[in-house]
């Protein structure tokens, strides 16, 4: 009997006790207000800087004979294909529009490179000449038939469109001009007994083109971003003909280039 009054007692001061803790100002701190995070906005005007590289391609035709004295026709008409590597710097600037999940834009940029590819192709023989007073007389002849092309420096301006994988990664193709400096040049070398000639020409200048490519842009922070971008241009035809006493040659190729660049860009 006296244990359940105990319990009952107990039982009442328990319930008394938290109905007034209940009715008691609380010391907890309120939770704090979450703010939302803007996403990133891609539109805006920027510059940068970067580098990398770049692949020549000359798809050239070329003739060579020499007309004063021995003869020395190097098989007609060569084609071939020449290449060159190097590498290059870039400056850029552009700026970009979005528009929910699509980014559209427009750049310019200046590469500075020098790629330049030489071929010769050497024929060798023999020269017989007759006259009255000197009888008949054969002479070794070498005939040495050369061909290059340079690229330098190129800039580009153009517009680019592109996809928003997520807010910070953007997927893009581009296109546009594409000027660049170029230079050609042909020239034949003859040797013979204890004489020889050589022909010549070359031609260099700016030549138009256009650029095709894609690339891939990430957000690094509000203000840096990293690209990497493949682009491929056409400078059409570099040619150029010599007509002289002692010979006649001419050389015509197709340029273009392709480079990969990194760049890194700063968005005002």
């Amino acid at each position: 009997m006296k244990l359940t009054k105990i319990l009952l007692s107990t039982t009442a001061i328990l319930l008394a006790t938290s109905a007034l803790a209940a009715d008691l100002p609380t010391t907890k701190t309120p939770p704090a207000p979450t703010l939302a995070v803007a996403p990133y906005s891609w539109t805006g005007f920027y510059v940068g800087a970067g580098g990398g590289g770049a692949w020549m391609r000359a798809h050239d035709s070329s003739y060579s004979t020499y007309t004063n004295g021995p003869v020395a026709p190097l098989g007609g008409s060569n084609r071939s294909d020449l290449g060159k590597f190097g590498a290059f710097g870039t400056i850029e600037a552009g700026a970009d529009y979005q528009m929910d999940r699509f980014v559209v834009g427009a750049f310019t940029n200046f590469d500075f490179k020098s790629l330049k590819k030489t071929k010769s192709i050497t024929s060798k023989g023999t020269y017989t000449t007759t006259t009255s007073s000197t009888g008949t007389s054969s002479y070794n002849y070498t005939a040495r038939h050369s061909v290059w092309y340079k690229v330098g420096n190129n800039w580009d301006a153009g517009v680019r469109l592109g996809y928003l994988v997520t807010d910070r990664n953007l997927v893009y193709a581009l296109g546009g001009y594409s000027g660049a400096q170029v230079s050609s040049g042909v020239r034949l070398d003859v040797s013979y007994g204890s004489g020889g000639n050589s022909a010549a020409a070359s031609e260099s200048g700016w030549k138009s083109g256009y650029m095709v490519g894609a690339g891939w842009e990430n957000a690094l922070t509000d203000h840096i971003s990293f690209k990497l971008e493949y682009r491929y241009a056409d400078y059409g035809k570099a040619k150029s003909s010599y007509n002289t006493g002692s010979g006649v040659g001419w050389q015509s190729g197709d340029v273009s280039v392709q480079s990969v660049r990194a760049v890194l860009d700063y968005k005002f």
